[in-house]
């Protein structure tokens, strides 16, 4: 879904996607410090197990009260600008540098099979071509905008959103442990293929039952320079899974030397495990220095491409309604979202004179900019002498219904947030979806009802319909 091509959209996915970066969010903050810690190290006693030892990486799981009338004041005032760096990212192997951003040209919809092409309203971007919103190709799943290969997805490892660890990778839609430097992965177990009785040599090579591995052969008995672990035979000065004595495994990017856990080449060690200071977000430059909602760039905190600090906290100020535009500006939380970086008209309201106004029920703009009721009421975009049928409450000089006006969800002057609905008179959440009529597969998980709403005239998607 394109933020920059249809303006009210991003507010209802304010929550949804950029939510945390709000400045709302005081745990965004970007910089800290840390202290480094000692690497660690294994033990040296020498004891046999019944059986072959291997490391075993498991999966990883992935309102208000107060009173608003019905029109607001649009405003917009500029505070503290922001500065941003200018050192473009380090891409992995499966990205491309477009501009200053790392993207992935197999599913990102703004850069879809090249920077240059962005991919239609409605559709998404699934191995590089442009494809209808919820067509993936056969072994892609739909998450959010993009087709996503969840067996191998490290951000979306086994289903969409489920994260892994820095220091895991996606395998077969698990999150495995990265394996020590020496071992090899068979499956989702870390083994030392010159030792393990049940992958000796390679993977799935299992020893006879009078049988022990040695040097990546199935023998009749450990040599000498062995220490014996069930029939496992592993040379403890240099084995990273029986480092310094049987079963003692060293983690993710580290070796065995002397019978010793070590971290390799310039990873640092912090809390027990070896990370790239470089990169790693949690330990950006030295260990602790926790970059928050930030990114690690060259050992240095930086906000993410496309957003901007502001009070310490990385946001888009595209359409975060406290810094629209610009650090500080703040939208009217009852009448305005933030849509391409200016403060406008929630989805429902129109603006009237230079104010945010719901024409159905505002007297002075009864259904449109300008209609002035004088002594009658406006109820439905009308003026009328009386409320009646499905406009039965009367707040003020307007006729409303409680159980679907936001402005007045309930009772009178009770105004729902920019993210929520009125449903049979409670405030709920809701997204707009690109499709406009229902069913729709964009309808999921919280907000799986589709339905239409009168107030912002589209079909939404929500955790109720009327």
């Amino acid at each position: 879904m394109h933020i920059a091509r249809l303006k009210w959209i991003p507010s209802v996915l304010l929550t949804l996607v950029l939510g945390a970066c709000s400045g709302d969010d005081p745990t965004g903050t970007v910089g800290g410090t840390g202290t480094d810690t000692a690497t660690g190290s294994g033990t040296t006693a020498s004891s046999e197990t019944g059986s072959s030892a291997s490391a075993s990486a498991s999966a990883t799981d992935a309102s208000g009260s107060a009173s608003a009338s019905a029109s607001g004041t649009s405003t917009s005032t500029s505070t503290t600008d922001a500065t941003t760096s200018t050192t473009g990212p380090l891409c992995t192997p499966s990205e491309t540098l477009c501009g200053e951003a790392c993207v992935d040209l197999l599913s990102d919809a703004d850069h879809c099979g090249d920077c240059a092409i962005a991919c239609d309203i409605g559709n998404i971007c699934s191995q590089g071509q442009c494809v209808p919103s919820g067509v993936c190709d056969p072994g892609l799943v739909l998450c959010g905008d993009q087709c996503i290969d969840v067996s191998a997805d490290p951000n979306n490892c086994g289903g969409c959103g489920n994260d892994c660890n820095f220091d895991e990778s996606c395998i077969a839609g698990n999150c495995v442990q990265d394996c020590p430097m020496g071992a090899d992965l068979c499956g989702v177990d870390c083994v030392s293929l010159d030792s393990n009785a049940d992958h000796c040599g390679a993977c799935n090579n299992q020893c006879g039952q009078n049988e022990v591995c040695a040097a990546g052969s199935c023998v009749a008995m450990c040599p000498m320079g062995t220490i014996k672990c069930g029939q496992d035979c592993a040379n403890a000065a240099t084995d990273p899974l029986n480092c310094g004595g049987c079963g003692e495994a060293c983690g993710g990017g580290e070796s065995c030397m002397n019978g010793q856990c070590v971290c390799d080449g310039d990873l640092l060690a912090c809390q027990g495990q070896c990370v790239d200071a470089q990169t790693d977000p949690n330990n950006c430059g030295q260990c602790g220095n926790d970059c928050g909602q930030g990114q690690c760039v060259n050992g240095q905190c930086q906000c993410p491409m496309g957003q901007m600090e502001c009070q310490g906290n990385c946001v888009d100020t595209q359409n975060d309604p406290n810094n629209c535009g610009q650090c500080g500006n703040q939208c009217d939380q009852n009448f305005e979202v933030c849509g391409g970086g200016d403060c406008q008209c929630k989805p429902g309201l129109e603006l009237c004179q230079g104010q945010c106004t719901y024409t159905k029920i505002d007297p002075n703009n009864c259904g449109q900019c300008g209609n002035d009721c004088g002594n009658q009421l406006c109820g439905g975009g009308q003026c009328i002498n009386q409320c009646g049928g499905n406009i039965p409450n009367k707040c003020g000089d307007t006729c409303t219904n409680f159980k679907n006006d936001p402005l007045n969800c309930g009772e009178c002057g009770k105004t729902c947030k920019n993210d929520e609905i009125c449903v049979d008179g409670n405030c709920e959440n809701f997204k707009i979806p690109a499709c406009n009529t229902c069913p729709c597969n964009e309808c999921t998980g919280d907000l799986n009802k589709c339905c239409f709403n009168q107030f912002v005239d589209h079909t939404v998607c929500a955790a109720e319909c009327p």
